[in-house]
């Protein structure tokens, strides 16, 4: 996996998933949990987003509307999934408001190696 954030390797980070920042850096906004969550759970569960691999690295690109109804059916459904992925939903909110708010495409990816 070769994908690169400015000049650093995402397999080379800690297990997470990774805001892709404006400047193209990747930020950690959500460690691995050890459960059984992907991304793409996120698209089967919720039918948010686009779905992305880029040299096998699992991602998500998510817009502005979508990150809002994210945070509001990761509460609405906090009963009915795993609490790492809701946990990771609320996550990849927060990171978006943190680190790109003025983005209306969000990428995330995920390094669970």
């Amino acid at each position: 996996m070769a994908l690169q954030g400015g000049q650093v390797i995402l397999t080379d980070l800690d297990p997470g998933i990774y805001l892709v920042t404006p400047e193209g850096a990747f930020e950690l906004i959500h460690p691995y949990d050890e459960g059984d969550y992907h991304l793409s759970d996120i698209f089967d569960y919720f039918e948010l987003g686009e779905v992305l691999e880029e040299d096998g690295a699992p991602g998500i690109e998510l817009d502005a509307r979508e990150l809002k109804q994210l945070g509001r059916m990761a509460k609405e459904y906090a009963t009915d999934h795993p609490p790492e992925f809701i946990a990771m939903c609320r996550n990849m909110v927060k990171g978006a408001v943190d680190f790109a708010p003025e983005e209306e495409v969000v990428c995330f990816y995920e390094n669970f190696a």
